[in-house]
């Protein structure tokens, strides 16, 4: 499980600089430099979440059942908490900022999903 979260981790955030340049130059291109402060936002509450999720999976490999499902449900709701913190202070803002910060979420989101399930696909394929 270690080898998998570094390794994701690694290929996460390559992909992550990736896409931070190509949004960088496009909102820099819309005259709209001002919303990076939001993407990133998007991008801290992503990577958090992952951190969460992951720091309650690990946890919760030595526990009984009824245990784990516990750490579970207590990381899913400080997660929602977590996320709906965060687009609550971005739309005080602006909507351009929370939709900034949604997409910067939804960017790391699915590249940390997509990674993670190609990482367990060539786990077990082995």
């Amino acid at each position: 499980m270690r080898e998998i979260l570094l390794t994701g981790t690694r290929q996460l955030l390559k992909a992550l600089a990736v896409c931070t340049l190509l949004c960088a130059s496009t909102l820099w291109g819309m005259g709209r430099p001002e919303l990076l402060g939001g993407l990133m936002a998007g991008y801290a509450t992503g990577l958090v979440w992952y951190g969460v999720m992951f720091g309650r999976l690990w946890r919760s490999a030595d526990m009984t059942v009824s245990q784990a499902k516990q750490q579970v449900v207590v990381g899913a709701i400080l997660r929602l908490l977590l996320m709906g913190a965060v687009f609550w202070a971005a739309i005080q803002v602006s909507f351009g900022q929370f939709l900034a910060t949604v997409a910067g979420f939804g960017i790391v989101y699915v590249l940390g999903m997509v990674l993670l399930m190609l990482a367990n696909r060539k786990l077990f394929r082995q």
